[in-house]
């Protein structure tokens, strides 16, 4: 469920798409074949991912032309630090990743949390390989934009410093 909630955005839609990802398992368990510890894991997402993949094509959320016409992201005057970003917990962070338009979001979590290759991201989304990369650099900034501003406007750095002083 997280897996296909990084890429849909979306609580309800997400149920939607796993119900999907299950029946799509259930209907094609004879082509899975055993291969070792994690093999079915490996099945599963393969399918969530494609089918969350899928959902978002259905919807009109993603496709070449607004992967590669996205506006540019915000300056960003200055990153976060690493010991900011280490005092935000993880929900914090997925719901600004899950924030990020669809087309940021899906090559930032296909290359960055799944592991894919700007070529296979390409391919997947049937863009070119410069796209892939520059939405990613795009969806990197406008997440460090969203990080810092949050920091910001919670005074975290100040709250994390206190703590551990």
């Amino acid at each position: 469920m997280a897996k296909i909630f990084r890429y849909v955005g979306d609580d309800d839609d997400a149920k939607d798409v796993l119900q999907d990802t299950f029946i799509k398992a259930l209907t094609m368990i004879d082509n899975f074949a055993w291969a070792g510890e994690g093999s079915l894991q490996a099945w599963l997402t393969r399918i969530a991912v494609n089918t969350s993949l899928n959902f978002l094509r259905s919807r009109k959320r993603l496709s070449p032309l607004n992967v590669d016409t996205l506006d540019d992201p915000p300056d960003l005057a200055e990153e976060p630090t690493a010991t900011e970003v280490n005092s935000l917990d993880a929900s914090t962070i997925l719901a600004m990743v899950a924030e990020l338009p669809d087309g940021y979001r899906t090559v930032f979590n296909l290359y960055c949390l799944d592991g894919y290759s700007h070529k296979e991201i390409a391919e997947q989304l049937g863009i070119n390989e410069k796209s892939s990369s520059s939405q990613l650099v795009r969806a990197k900034t406008l997440l460090a934009h969203k990080i810092k501003k949050y920091i910001n406007e919670n005074n975290i750095d100040t709250y994390y410093e206190q703590q551990h002083e």
